[in-house]
């Protein structure tokens, strides 16, 4: 453990030294949170249709919960699933109702690290079987667990540790996550895997997608599960692509800033990203979040979010609604363990898409 700590430390320098260069305003597109200007505002998402991504430059935004983090949106768009804190219990959130319901809570379980929707309303959970401490059970033993979607059973471990979250598909009963060489010594280079998870909870037909030098994250699968995005960190973090068919990869950020892709919209033209582009330097972790043209020019951004505008606070773990108008991400805090960049999770908050109409 104390060569893995030395490690880390090494690369946590490398990566702050990385770069200086300061982005700075105006590269970037600042979209329109509530412009009092809009003498009406057409909700698309509210009538029944579909917003295309990069379309719509005005937003609301609104608190839907006081704690939680992580969330993830349900097939329907009608729900929303959180953690409750980093090895906590998983929530859901009704949209309608507002009502917030523990579905965990019943069964005995490590406490969970994420969750997702399958595409027929099964939930897979990520965490440890057996908590040993918050460092090694995040990075060395966070495994999947499949539970029905009527809650019928307890949570059902399914093995395969791998390192951070996984890519789920809208379409498909595939998953994508990689195994890297920081949490699995032995394996180098890191690799990305892409696998099925069946109806009734068994990892199967897992193949080999990607290696890279660098530690790799699965962020979300491509339209038509054609792709992935990838977040790639050490020494800065990126977002990448790759497409399965010529297993070109992409950068789509070109930018020296810490930028990972967060929630890709259901038409594939645009990622969200968690980025501290504002600072320009890589290390400070400081996030809010922007959506990311995938065309690998890295060009065309677009600031949503201003929370680093206060002190000790962040935006972060977007996500899409399966129409295209509506992310969820977490308002988060920072926390006082170096090894929690991501924050503490204070709220889940909700964007919604609209237009002008004067």
């Amino acid at each position: 453990m104390k060569t893995v700590g030395l490690c880390v430390c090494f690369v946590l320098l490398c990566g702050c030294i990385w770069s200086t260069e300061q982005l700075g305003p105006g590269s970037w597109v600042e979209l329109k949170s509530d412009d009092a200007t809009c003498a009406k505002k057409v909700f698309p998402g509210r009538a029944g249709r579909k917003c295309p991504s990069g379309d719509f430059d005005h937003f609301t935004m609104k608190k839907l919960t006081d704690f939680g983090q992580r969330p993830v949106w349900s097939p329907d768009g009608k729900r929303i699933a959180f953690m409750e804190k980093d090895f906590g219990n998983v929530y859901e959130l009704t949209l309608a109702t507002g009502k917030v319901e523990c579905i965990t809570c019943a069964f005995k379980h490590e406490g969970f690290m994420r969750v997702h929707y399958m595409k027929d309303g099964d939930y897979l959970l990520m965490g440890p079987k057996k908590f040993t401490s918050p460092f090694r059970s995040n990075f060395f033993q966070n495994a999947f667990f499949w539970m029905p979607a009527d809650r019928s059973s307890a949570p059902k471990y399914l093995g395969e540790e791998h390192y951070e979250g996984a890519a789920v598909s809208r379409t498909s009963r595939l998953i994508a996550y990689s195994k890297t060489w920081f949490s699995h010594p032995l394996r180098f280079p890191s690799t990305m895997y892409v696998a099925e998870l069946t109806r009734d909870g068994r990892i199967t037909n897992r193949r080999e997608v990607f290696r890279s030098m660098k530690l790799i994250e699965a962020q979300d699968f491509l339209p038509g599960d054609t792709g992935l995005t990838i977040g790639t960190y050490t020494p800065n973090y990126e977002a990448m692509g790759i497409d399965f068919a010529t297993g070109r990869v992409t950068n789509y950020s070109k930018s020296p800033a810490s930028e990972e892709p967060e929630g890709i919209f259901p038409d594939g033209r645009f990622t969200l990203m968690e980025s501290d582009r504002a600072l320009g330097k890589w290390g400070e972790m400081d996030l809010d979040l922007y959506m990311l043209r995938l065309d690998g020019t890295g060009k065309d951004v677009r600031r949503l979010t201003h929370f680093t505008d206060t002190p000790n606070q962040k935006a972060n773990n977007p996500t899409v609604s399966p129409d295209g108008c509506r992310v969820a991400f977490t308002k988060a805090v920072k926390a006082d363990s170096w090894h929690k960049v991501a924050g503490a999770g204070a709220g889940i908050y909700l964007i919604e898409f609209y237009r002008c109409s004067e």
